[in-house]
């Protein structure tokens, strides 16, 4: 019997088992035993496959199946809990627009876009090990993984680490360290750091020498790191009280099984993706325009300008890259502006496109459409 449960995507979770629904505590954001079995290959798994990007890119994917807090009954059965089981795949980061190849199971598939948003907590208390759910499906949450009530040796300076926990148990690369107390300061985050200048020039100096070297422990009770950051007001040996803590999360990935369609128009040229048929109606130094139509129904759409400032959004800004992709009306197709080719994607008149068929938009916390048994969370 299978239950729908939360699951990683482009991972996948689904919970199994002879038991009913809630008689096992769900397995989210809950780590494999540190001591459990590896199997290093299964037929169907990928292991170490290389994959070439459009920009040149080279990848090593891996894929795996995780099983995490099941048991087993004394007539064999073993019991999954919801979010128990979930597929995963590893292969770095995911660049948009890039033709990223991924593993959801045994079926290959191509990144192509994604939509995020941003959760932000204010005036939390944190007890010590305490986790708190940060988006609003509870499947991603913040840690408070450790207090320091010695910090530098200090009087009343205290530091806390917090981590941010995924669907699967595990943690991001980034930990977020703050510092507070009456002396330490804080120039890390209040600025003075940055505008001081303690010293007129280089050199060795005793530390002795000055108020500054000798008392100023330079600390800050704002970590960050990315699109994420934490805001400490008071730290104690039990809490830890937050002002304002945001992270962003992917809320849809769009993806294909289907290869794209890699090639350079000049106006007036014409293609067909799927069942939409795409018209370039002008083409410029730093922009291609189209007409994309599919079951009577027209886009028009101007790809660029495709410039220095531009470029230097697109792959962290989801404002900027939006001017550089379209989705059919029916959200099967995708085409856009080939920014990741290696040479220039506008040159002598022509543009190089990017076209996708068959898309599907992952959206997170919804049914996995080729199997409605698992729930998709597009995750990092």
């Amino acid at each position: 019997m299978f239950k729908k449960v939360p699951a990683l995507a482009l991972c996948l979770l689904v919970a199994c088992g002879a038991e009913a629904w809630g008689a096992s505590r769900p397995a989210v954001m809950q780590s494999p035993a540190k001591d459990g079995a590896y199997v290093l290959e299964l037929p169907g798994l990928v292991n170490g496959e290389k994959h070439v990007t459009i920009s040149g890119a080279e990848k090593t994917i891996y894929d795996g199946i995780v099983l995490r807090k099941t048991r087993i009954k004394s007539d064999g059965t073993i019991v999954i809990p919801p979010a128990g089981v979930y597929t995963t795949v590893r292969c770095g980061n995911w660049k948009p627009f890039d033709n990223e190849k991924i593993y959801v199971g045994p079926t290959p598939f191509y990144y192509i876009n994604q939509r995020s948003a941003r959760t932000v907590l204010h005036d939390q208390v944190f007890q010590l090990g305490e986790v708190k759910p940060m988006n609003p499906n509870k499947t991603r949450g913040w840690e408070l993984a450790s207090i320091s009530t010695d910090t530098y040796m200090m009087p009343g300076a205290m530091a806390a680490t917090f981590k941010l926990v995924k669907t699967t148990g595990n943690y991001y690369g980034s930990t977020f360290d703050v510092t507070v107390g009456p002396i330490a300061s804080n120039d890390g985050a209040n600025g003075k750091a940055d505008a001081a200048k303690p010293y007129e020039k280089a050199g060795f100096y005793p530390i002795t020498g000055s108020d500054f070297s000798d008392t100023n422990i330079m600390t800050t009770n704002v970590a960050a790191g990315g699109r994420t950051y934490v805001i400490v007001d008071e730290i104690t040996p039990e809490t830890v009280k937050v002002r304002e803590m945001g992270t962003d999360s992917c809320t849809d990935a769009w993806i294909s099984p289907s290869e794209p369609l890699i090639a350079s128009y000049a106006k007036g040229d014409k293609f067909t993706i799927g069942k939409a048929s795409v018209e370039v109606t002008n083409v410029t130094a730093d922009s291609v325009s189209i007409r994309l139509t599919e079951d009577g129904k027209s886009v028009d759409k101007t790809f660029g300008p495709y410039n220095d400032k531009t470029k230097a959004k697109l792959f962290m800004s989801e404002k900027t890259r939006d001017t550089f992709w379209i989705l059919s009306p029916s959200g099967k197709e995708i085409v856009f502006l080939n920014v990741n080719s290696p040479t220039s994607p506008i040159a002598d008149g022509k543009a190089s496109l990017v076209a996708y068929k068959d898309v599907i938009d992952v959206q997170d916390g919804t049914e996995w459409p080729l199997d409605p048994r698992f729930v998709a969370r597009p995750e990092t």
